[in-house]
């Protein structure tokens, strides 16, 4: 098999999330473990930040208005968006296994210079809080969609990049596919009872949420 020598990076978020039905914004925190499985020392990381794409200027905004062939489903509605209709999503105080590291935002792609390089075979903890607004509907992602779905809760969290034999896949985001590192997910979700949530995984406390 021609993919035998290949190696695959590995994450495991541990998050805890509040979202607030009423400003429709969230806050979290979260742990993130990374192992690094490539021959590469890494001394820098990077975070896609979907939500960022869905505010005025944004490059999909400005891309959506300016190209020959615009996607009509976006065309000027991202420019249109009021600031409590923005999408939104940023992460604050990152640190490395304690020590603080260096965030540079970059749109929808954070660029994080690690204060200890992360050396191949080893893994890193990576602690960082988090804060976000869902937009209106635009696409897939966003409230209260034409189904009459409240929260559409897609590429929502700040997600490590995809580092592979070619590099970092870091693309800032205009639209289209996404990919992400496999890895495993815990995340605690906090959110009005009245709410109904759907999501893949394994439910933790079935016997609190009542199904």
């Amino acid at each position: 098999n021609a993919q035998c020598d290949r190696w695959q990076q590995r994450v495991k978020y541990t998050m805890a999330v509040d979202l607030d039905h009423n400003s429709h914004q969230f806050t979290g925190a979260a742990l993130l473990q990374y192992t690094n499985n490539s021959p590469d020392t890494l001394r820098e990381v990077f975070f896609h930040l979907y939500l960022n794409a869905f505010k005025p200027n944004s490059e999909m905004d400005v891309r959506s208005r300016s190209i020959e062939d615009p996607d009509p489903r976006v065309g000027d509605r991202i420019a249109a968006l009021a600031p409590d209709q923005v999408g939104d999503l940023q992460v604050l105080g990152l640190k490395q296994e304690g020590k603080p590291a260096t965030l540079v935002p970059m749109g929808t792609v954070l660029k994080v210079i690690l204060p200890k390089p992360l050396l191949p075979g080893r893994s890193t903890v990576l602690a960082y809080d988090l804060k976000g607004q869902v937009p209106v509907q635009i696409r897939r992602t966003g409230r209260d969609n034409a189904e009459g779905v409240a929260y559409s809760m897609t590429q929502w969290y700040p997600k490590l990049a995809e580092y592979d034999h070619r590099g970092w896949h870091a693309y800032p985001y205009v639209g289209r596919e996404f990919h992400g590192v496999w890895g495993d997910f815990d995340v605690t979700l906090t959110v009005d009872s009245s709410y109904t949530v759907a999501a893949t995984g394994v439910l933790q406390n079935p016997e609190q949420v009542g199904h």
